[in-house]
């Protein structure tokens, strides 16, 4: 296993690896992460590193990318020739994200719901303002987990 961020600056990122390395480490200890690569959400870069680690560890099982440049990844990943054995998780669903899944590159996608995110806040603004008059609830906005199942 391999991991994909933007860099060590955002502490999302690092938390998010963290989480993924954890929880890799204590379900499946015998699948390690091999190595976290930085791609500064940059697709040509993410490319580069991808190709680079399919050559290095040509038995991948899989990857979790906690940044952006999952189009660019999952071209990439489709372009091999065990891509579509080597499972690929990511974040935020988009045109290209929902594609990819269905093509069967990504096998997950965790989606912040940043429509609802918004609407929540623009919301809560309102009613602050006193253009909403009802009270607006404020629950937690949970991640949802995508597959090709229900994209």
């Amino acid at each position: 296993m391999i991991a994909f961020c933007h860099s060590g600056v955002y502490a999302v990122h690092r938390d998010r690896i963290r989480g993924f390395s954890e929880e890799m480490a204590r379900r499946a200890p015998h699948l390690p992460l091999a190595r976290v690569l930085f791609h500064g959400d940059d697709g040509d870069e993410a490319r580069v590193l991808l190709r680079e680690a399919l050559r290095i560890w040509p038995d991948l099982a899989g990857f979790y990318n906690a940044g952006g440049a999952n189009g660019a990844l999952a071209e990439e990943l489709a372009r091999h020739p065990a891509g579509h054995e080597i499972f690929f998780v990511g974040h935020e669903l988009t045109d290209r994200s929902g594609r990819a899944l269905r093509e069967g590159i990504m096998d997950v996608v965790l989606d912040q719901m940043p429509e609802a995110q918004a609407r929540r806040a623009v919301d809560l603004m309102l009613h602050r303002l006193g253009f909403l008059k009802e009270p607006v609830g404020n629950p937690p906005i949970r991640f949802v987990t995508l597959t090709a199942a229900n994209v």
